[in-house]
């Protein structure tokens, strides 16, 4: 007969980590699932509590400073500080009601108004067209803006970026949301 010790060592099942909990779980595993779902619960609350704090929210505000001072362009440093700029940005924002036109999440942090065929592709003219426009939370966003780089670096990317449309976009991010969730 083995005992708990012995297969403790070959690495088969050990004690919940939770103090208290004589549970025998798999090594893979910290705790039990009633453990593991508290602990869960409480990092999330944590996460979310930090997420909304002044400090996440002035490291963020850095952050895009720093992008903007260091990394952005200044064509497009100029554009996204004019006035023009901020008026159709404002008006794109209250006519999705301030809503991810992609995930239906209510955008609250900041306002994201994203160009669907990228402002670089654009004739000057054409960047200030609200039909290009749409609002996206952070997550839909960073996921666009990935697959634009990846689809811009393929032979004859420009090209393709440009005839992608706004259906394409929220059905391909879909997608991208929903395998991330699995």
């Amino acid at each position: 007969m083995m005992s708990y010790r012995s297969k403790r060592r070959s690495g088969e099942v050990h004690i919940c980590g939770q103090p208290l909990c004589h549970r025998v779980i798999p090594i893979g595993q910290r705790y039990c699932p009633v453990h593991q779902a508290q602990h869960e619960q409480e990092w999330r609350e944590k996460k979310d509590k930090y997420r909304r704090s002044k400090l996440a929210q002035q490291l963020k505000a850095n952050k895009s400073k720093e992008y903007d001072k260091l990394q952005r362009d200044q064509v497009a440093r100029a554009f996204y500080h004019s006035s023009r700029w901020t008026k159709v940005r404002d008006a794109t924002y209250a006519r999705d009601g301030a809503t991810c036109q992609v995930c239906g999440n209510v955008v609250q942090d900041r306002k994201i108004v994203d160009h669907i065929v990228p402002r670089r592709l654009l004739k000057p003219q054409e960047a200030l067209d609200s039909s290009n426009l749409w609002t996206l939370c952070y997550k839909c966003h960073f996921r666009k803006t990935k697959l634009e780089k990846i689809i811009s670096r393929k032979s004859n990317g420009d090209n393709k970026l440009k005839h992608l449309d706004r259906q394409w976009w929220t059905k391909v991010l879909r997608e991208k949301k929903e395998e991330k969730n699995k």
